[in-house]
Order: C-alpha cells, then sequence, then structure tokens
C-alpha cells in the first residue's frame, strides 16, 4: 500500500472514530435544559415558527411556512412544533452530511489518485486466498466498478428521497428524542425503527465508525456470482472454501453475543435508522460536529488537485 492510500485510509477511520466520540461525550456531559432552550439548534429554532432550517443541506429547497405545516402536522399533533421544527432541522443536516458522504465515495471510486478500488481488490484477493491472471484481474476491475456503481446510484437515491421528504427521518429523531427523555417505551421506539427501517433502505448511519471503513464487495450477492465467474474451478473452491470459513466465523460470533437483549427489528446493522437514541440538542450538536470533519476532509480531497501526481511522489520515497 503506497503512503498516500494509507494516510487517506487513517484519515477516514479518524473521522468515523471522532464523529462516534462525539456522540458518546454528549451522552455523559451536562444535562440539557429544556425543549427549546438549550443546543445550537435550539436556540436557531423558535417555538410555534414552522422553520428552523439551518439551510445547510445542500441542494435543498426552501419550503415556505404552511408547506412544512401541512407536510407534518401529524409529527406536530403528536411531538408538538418546538420538537419537530429542530427535528427538521437535525434532518436537514444529515441530509448535507450524506452528501459529503456520496461526494467523497464518487471521488474514491473515480480513482484519481485515490486506487479507484485496486487496493480493495488485492485485499479482497489475498483474503481469498486466490491470484489472478492480468485477464482476470481487468475483469474483476471492470465488475468492482459496476458494483460500485450501483450502490452509488442506489445510495444517491436514498439520499435524495430523504431531501425531497425528510418526515420519515424527523418521525425517527423524534421518537428517539422522546425514548432518550423517558415519554416513550422501548417496545412503542422499536415499532417506529422498524417502519423507519424499511422506508429509509440503505441509508447508512454517517455517526457509527464502521461505515467509515471499506465494505466487502464479497457481501453483495450479484458481485460475488459475477466474479466468480470468471474463476477456474480451483480457484472458485478455493473462494467458496474460505466464504464458507467467513460465515462460520460470523455465525460463531453471533452466538456469543446472542444473549444481549436486543430490539426485534429487520433493520440492517448499518442502517441509519440504528442511529442511537438521544436527545434532539445532543444529536444536533453531534452532527454538526461530524458535518464540520467530513467538509474538512471533502476540502482536502477537492484541495489536492493532482492526486496522481502527489501519489506517484510519496510513492517514490
Amino acid at each position: 500500500m503506497s503512503k498516500f492510500s494509507t494516510i487517506l485510509v487513517v484519515v477516514l477511520l479518524v473521522l468515523g472514530a471522532a464523529a462516534i466520540a462525539i456522540v458518546k461525550n454528549r451522552d455523559s456531559g451536562e444535562e440539557t435544559a429544556g425543549p427549546g432552550e438549550t443546543g445550537q439548534a435550539a436556540k436557531a429554532v423558535k417555538p410555534g415558527s414552522g422553520g428552523g432550517s439551518s439551510g445547510v443541506g445542500t441542494g435543498a429547497k426552501t419550503v415556505n411556512r404552511s408547506e412544512r405545516e401541512i407536510r407534518n402536522e401529524e409529527l406536530v399533533a403528536k411531538y408538538g412544533s418546538t420538537r419537530t421544527n429542530l427535528s427538521r432541522q437535525v434532518s436537514e443536516n444529515v441530509v448535507s452530511l450524506l452528501d459529503d458522504a456520496v461526494a467523497m465515495g464518487e471521488m474514491m471510486s473515480k480513482g484519481g489518485g485515490f486506487g479507484g478500488g485496486q487496493m480493495m481488490m488485492r485485499g479482497m484477493q489475498r483474503r481469498a486466498g486466490i491470484e489472478l491472471s492480468e485477464e482476470q484481474q481487468t475483469q474483476a476491475m471492470e465488475i468492482y466498478k459496476a458494483h460500485q456503481q450501483r450502490e452509488m446510484e442506489k445510495f444517491k437515491g436514498s439520499v435524495d428521497t430523504l431531501r425531497k421528504d425528510p418526515s420519515v427521518l424527523m418521525e425517527l429523531f423524534l421518537a428517539g428524542d422522546a425514548k432518550a427523555r423517558s415519554e416513550m417505551t422501548d417496545e412503542e421506539y422499536a415499532e417506529v425503527q422498524s417502519q423507519a427501517g424499511a422506508r429509509l433502505g440503505e441509508v447508512m448511519n454517517p455517526l457509527d465508525e464502521t461505515n467509515f471503513r471499506p465494505r466487502n464487495p464479497m457481501d453483495d450477492e450479484s458481485f460475488r456470482q459475477e466474479f466468480e465467474a470468471i474463476l477456474d474451478d480451483e480457484q472458485a473452491q478455493t473462494l467458496n472454501a474460505k466464504m464458507a470459513e467467513r460465515e462460520a466465523e460470523r455465525d460463531a460470533a453471533a452466538g456469543e453475543t446472542s444473549d444481549v437483549p436486543a430490539a426485534e427489528t429487520d433493520v440492517p446493522d448499518n442502517s441509519i435508522a440504528n442511529m442511537r437514541t438521544m436527545e434532539l440538542e445532543k444529536l444536533d450538536e453531534a452532527v454538526g460536529s461530524a458535518k464540520q470533519m467530513t467538509s474538512g476532509l471533502l476540502q482536502m480531497m477537492e484541495g489536492f488537485g493532482g492526486l496522481r501526481q502527489m501519489r506517484e511522489q510519496t510513492e517514490g520515497e
């Protein structure tokens, strides 16, 4: 691995770890005052204003007060206008945070000095215990690029859906806020979470550091089938044996934690629907801090300019 690639991976991991540390610090910090009285977003949202949008979300269109109230009247009736306004602001900031993730993902998938998936493919071959010919490597990269494109388009579609109608995310945050303030039971929250998970699809939780780590494309059934099709019989047998071994390890690990109480939901572990429940003021601060970091990292990546030239220089040292 080049020095440049190593630095980039470290930065991404630090970003994710810092985001989750912020959440933990908020949980152990000072108590917050009542609704609308503390927190950066709470200062910006006035009860009954119907506003509260910080305007951070990229590409977001301004929506007037009456349209918002009509669209979210059920949430206002259930949670109150102050909390609903605050949840709208947090949701818009989350969409902006996800926009940064999309932009960084596209930069890395296109290469430009970031590897374009070559590092991932080498690691995958090493874990699978197989060595590909030059022709197979070319085919594998084409399959991987198509996989990346599918995943990116799916993720971008989910983010665009949230941008157009953040109400499902707002309700999830409102329910988490109510649960954190002991105004909603675990069972009631699990129901909201399950419904949100079904609608949010595979939108990642931006406050979970594990979601900033590269994913193994073998976890995608379509990619695995296409990849296996370019292998010879011996390579395919080795791959399947390694995959079976890995699945057995996963099952064993799951068995060790099976005694830990958990809500009965079908929500994927990495989904935003599994974001830690907390009061809206704390969530707003955590999202705002994470947004500062992603914006800084995005600017750093954009500011490199001659990425390929820089990588070649670092590799030659």
